[in-house]
């Protein structure tokens, strides 16, 4: 069955590649001749992810169109970096592509906090690099509405991203903080990402938004312009998203796509004035060790997508 990502590929490097691949398919066929008559099995590669491509699939926490234009200028570099293809993928929704790591699907993943857990934790992913400067669930309302401090929100909706994000488990203990009952005090409503929260305020649908303070400044003019920030939650201060590569690739290869991915973001203009603009402050290695913090959202997320999926639970004696 064919995959439902929104895959961004490079279309010219596509027609280039047709040719030489019917010639290798006349090849293949001869191949599997003399194979045949030899009485020999030919030898599987057993490399789900064979070198001569790269494929980064990147959380779906913003709209698709937004992400294709956030990473084409790091596709278009390590292109030229690496020598090779690379594509550019995220998943319809959270689950998806939550469900599509633990089957170790993706070669590279760009993935949210809890989820750079998990993914290390249960799937051998292994950390590469996270942004210098963390996030923080931030509070927004309409720039012109009538709600000046926290406390006018009470009794008001409340927009959050997806269920299964780390911002949405996040919320709940901020406004606790401020002193609100959720779901008593305040009606909270999940959209599918963090401009779709934030693009109901603008709408007038909804008073509020918590949203991460970098996906706020990763969305476009017109949705940053529109709210303003009420507060943001040190307490939930976390990395915004983390590189992580498929254990499956070797650790030559994995060192090879951190580098790549340092230089773009540290030693040219695009990737620095990307970092600048997203709030990252750079890219810098990170470790297992250092993803232990996020434990606790990383488990809550271990059990919170079986429910979201409708599959059976996983056993927490195995875990």
């Amino acid at each position: 069955m064919m995959r439902r990502d929104v895959m961004i590929g490079q279309f010219q490097c596509m027609l280039a590649t047709v040719a030489t691949r019917r010639r290798g398919l006349h090849a293949l066929l001869l191949a599997a001749l003399l194979l045949a008559w030899s009485g020999r099995t030919p030898a599987v590669d057993t490399d789900p992810h064979p070198r001569g491509s790269i494929e980064i699939a990147i959380a779906p926490f913003l709209p698709t169109r937004t992400l294709v234009s956030n990473y084409q200028p790091l596709r278009a570099y390590l292109e030229k970096a690496l020598r090779e293809p690379v594509t550019i993928v995220t998943a319809p929704d959270y689950p998806t592509y939550f469900e599509r790591i633990a089957r170790r699907e993706y070669p590279v993943i760009v993935t949210v906090a809890h989820s750079a857990w998990l993914a290390q934790a249960d799937s051998g992913y292994v950390p590469m690099l996270r942004p210098a400067e963390l996030t923080q669930p931030t509070l927004v309302v309409a720039r012109q509405g009538r709600h000046q401090r926290v406390a006018d929100l009470r009794g008001a909706t409340i927009a959050l991203p997806d269920p299964l994000a780390v911002v949405s488990a996040q919320a709940l203990g901020m406004l606790r903080q401020h002193g609100f009952d959720p779901g008593r005090d305040v009606t909270l409503r999940h959209f599918p990402t963090h401009s779709a929260a934030v693009n109901h305020v603008l709408s007038g649908e909804v008073a509020a938004a918590i949203v991460s303070d970098r996906a706020l400044q990763q969305m476009p003019a017109e949705s940053q312009d529109g709210v303003r920030i009420l507060t943001s939650w040190k307490p939930g201060a976390a990395p915004g998203v983390v590189y992580l590569a498929n254990p499956a690739l070797s650790r030559e290869r994995i060192e090879q796509l951190t580098g790549a991915l340092l230089s773009f973001a540290t030693q040219t203009k695009e990737g620095i004035a990307l970092m600048r603009q997203w709030g990252y402050g750079g890219l810098v290695r990170t470790s297992a060790e250092e993803l232990a913090p996020l434990a606790p959202y990383g488990r809550w997320l271990r059990t919170e997508i079986p429910r979201a999926t409708g599959d059976p639970a996983p056993d927490a004696a195995t875990r």
